[in-house]
């Protein structure tokens, strides 16, 4: 399957190129951690584009990308390239979310967050007018939780767990690996990225209330 030549695609692909260069730049992809996805466009729904592994984010280019099935294989001319680790948790989100794209980042922000709200298991975000950029949220009173699971190599019984939490809570927007980092998704690239942005910022925050109200204590 050869898809390439859709302008649609092309867009697509320079698309989270410059989102991957950008959370580079910010320190949300160090080295080659991270993973991103979107679905590819019709008539090619049900199969998706994610980033390969090992490859160094400062340097990520188009050639970098492959394609998957809906399985997690490795469509025919991709074969010879190794899907992320986590492409699992990818593919679970697709099956289970209507979702365009989904992105993964390794910030200093969540890593710290997730391990010092480990035990707590989900955190309310609330009181933050950035929330307002999250899809369907309209006031900064609003609650968002954000579920953080324990991270995990078994990356088959780890999707089987966030799917579990996902059934009782289908209006969950992200969710966190402890000592890992933040998965976040949206209807479109630019919606996925906005969603990063307010959790990334929200995380720093409240980072920062945490190591205040320690030191004023």
């Amino acid at each position: 399957m050869n898809i390439l030549h859709l302008e649609d695609y092309q867009d697509l692909q320079d698309e989270l190129l410059e989102i991957i260069a950008l959370f580079h730049q910010k320190g949300w992809s160090p080295a080659t951690s991270t993973n991103y996805s979107f679905r590819n466009p019709q008539p090619y729904q049900e199969t998706f584009t994610i980033s390969s592994s090992g490859i160094d984010k400062l340097h990520f280019k188009a050639e970098d990308f492959m394609m998957i099935d809906d399985e997690g294989s490795p469509l025919p001319g991709y074969e010879h390239k190794k899907p992320s680790a986590e492409t699992g948790l990818h593919t679970m989100l697709y099956h289970h979310l209507d979702t365009q794209a989904i992105l993964h980042t390794h910030s200093v922000a969540s890593t710290v967050f997730s391990l010092v709200h480990h035990k707590d298991k989900i955190v309310q975000l609330t009181g933050f007018e950035v929330l307002k950029g999250i899809k369907g949220i309209n006031t900064h009173e609003a609650s968002v939780s954000i579920p953080i699971f324990d991270n995990s190599q078994d990356i088959e019984a780890l999707s089987q767990e966030i799917k579990i939490y996902f059934d009782h809570n289908p209006k969950m927007k992200g969710f966190l690996l402890a000592g890992h980092g933040l998965y976040a998704w949206g209807t479109s690239l630019a919606e996925a990225k906005r969603h990063t942005e307010v959790f990334e910022f929200i995380f720093e925050c409240m980072n920062q209330m945490y190591c205040f109200c320690r030191h004023g204590n």
